[in-house]
């Protein structure tokens, strides 16, 4: 049986313990050269144990990276409620950006790791997630660029921002990160931040990103589905007649 995240390091068994452990210690590190020795002594446990659960330092390794995206993947799940496609994305950005700035040894290795390694099954997970959000945006027909084309400039710009955001000491918050954000979100959606563009389809966009599926202050659910409707037929107008012109 797992034992809760939230458990004390000594009430794990000893493969959590031990994953705990160098997981911990990969956060705080500030080179990747954390030791076995060190994951050991944390952990209490001795070398034949961590090789029996971990055949070497690289099979370790696997299991944090995996890890990592395990904890990554549920963190963003839990943000993700209840809002929009679009505010989705903008926090998924910064929340992904601020993971790796917060742990810049750990966030390296599980996406620019030092040497050619296999994928581990939850990076697949993340990316899959990615997608999923990114037909929501498709649905209510704000994604104007193809999905696996989405995919690849989310992942690219983000993870560029990212590590150029560790290298260089920057914060997560910092202005080119945000900006940048802003950018690659215009160029998927045609949505502007702010007041950039003008008309009524950028404006019916804007809007339609903006909808909670849940709740909308001072209208019905009838009335919200309607609203989302007409948005979507103003949307889909422009789009047809940008086909055949």
């Amino acid at each position: 049986m797992t034992a809760p995240d939230n458990a004390p390091l000594d009430e794990l068994p000893p493969r959590q313990r031990i994953l705990r452990a160098a997981g911990l210690l990969f956060e705080q590190a500030s080179t990747p050269d954390v030791s076995t020795r060190d994951v050991q002594r944390l952990a209490g446990v001795t070398a034949p144990t961590l090789y029996h659960h971990f055949k070497d330092k690289t099979g370790l390794i696997e299991a944090v990276i995996e890890d990592a995206f395990v904890r990554y993947l549920a963190e963003k799940r839990k943000l993700m409620v209840g809002l929009s496609p679009l505010s989705a994305l903008r926090a998924g950005w910064d929340m992904h950006v601020e993971f790796g700035t917060g742990q810049p040894v750990l966030y390296s290795l599980m996406y620019a790791p030092p040497k050619a390694q296999r994928e581990v099954p939850a990076a697949r997970m993340v990316r899959e997630e990615l997608r999923s959000s990114l037909h929501a945006l498709q649905e209510a027909r704000l994604l104007v660029i193809p999905i696996d084309e989405a995919v690849a400039l989310l992942e690219a710009a983000a993870t560029g921002a990212t590590l150029h955001l560790i290298r260089h000491g920057g914060s997560p918050d910092a202005p080119y990160s945000r900006q940048l954000r802003d950018a690659v979100i215009a160029q998927l959606t045609g949505v502007a931040r702010g007041d950039e563009q003008l008309g009524h389809v950028p404006a019916a966009r804007r809007l339609l990103g903006s909808l909670s599926d849940a709740h909308v202050p001072g209208l019905s659910s009838q009335e919200l589905a309607l609203l989302r409707d007409w948005l979507s037929r103003i949307t889909t107008a422009q789009d047809q007649s940008s086909d055949t012109a």
